[in-house]
């Protein structure tokens, strides 16, 4: 192709589709048995290639880390006759944290901001009311927004991190990766 035709551009997914391959991962096809793999995984995390690692948890075979933005995934790994199947879930402690850390430091905030007002500025209305008035639709009506693109962002950055997990642990296993 000559230098002077434009190139197709790649388009960057919908956050549905971002969803939807974060929910159907590839497998990797592996002929070792149970044992070996664990073996090599763990010496693959003992070498700092698979962050969080964590073989038998309650709900599957291992799991590692998806580092999402700003919210980390669990990788889950489960054992199938000649194949490993990923699933990733989110870590739940660290969105919850931070959204009740968010709740509980509006309501300060507009105390706060009132004082604040009601010293430096003379003119400022002495009436609380005028300042929550302004101040929570203008912190709490953003909220939902904030959520999606937060969430938008977590999701792509664990998609991208859990196909390098993936493309990591086939290596080790000397296997292949299906879709």
């Amino acid at each position: 192709m000559p230098e002077h035709e434009l190139q197709p551009v790649a388009t960057r997914p919908s956050r549905s589709q971002i969803r939807q391959m974060l929910a159907s991962l590839p497998h990797i096809r592996t002929d070792l048995n149970r044992d070996e793999i664990i073996q090599r995984v763990k010496r693959l995390s003992k070498r700092g290639k698979l962050p969080g690692f964590e073989p038998n948890p309650s709900d599957g075979f291992f799991e590692a880390i998806a580092f999402g933005n700003p919210f980390d995934y669990r990788l889950i790994a489960s054992h199938h006759p000649g194949q490993i199947r990923f699933t990733a879930k989110i870590k739940p402690k660290m969105p919850t944290i931070f959204w009740i850390v968010t709740a509980l430091t509006i309501w300060p905030g507009v105390l706060f901001t009132d004082s604040l007002l009601n010293t430096w500025f003379g003119w400022y209305p002495n009436e609380t009311w005028v300042t929550y008035a302004w101040y929570l639709p203008m912190t709490i009506l953003p909220l939902p927004w904030l959520h999606r693109s937060i969430m938008a962002k977590t999701r792509a950055a664990a998609l991208v991190h859990a196909h390098e997990q993936i493309a990591t642990i086939a290596k080790a296993l000397g296997g292949s990766i299906e879709e």
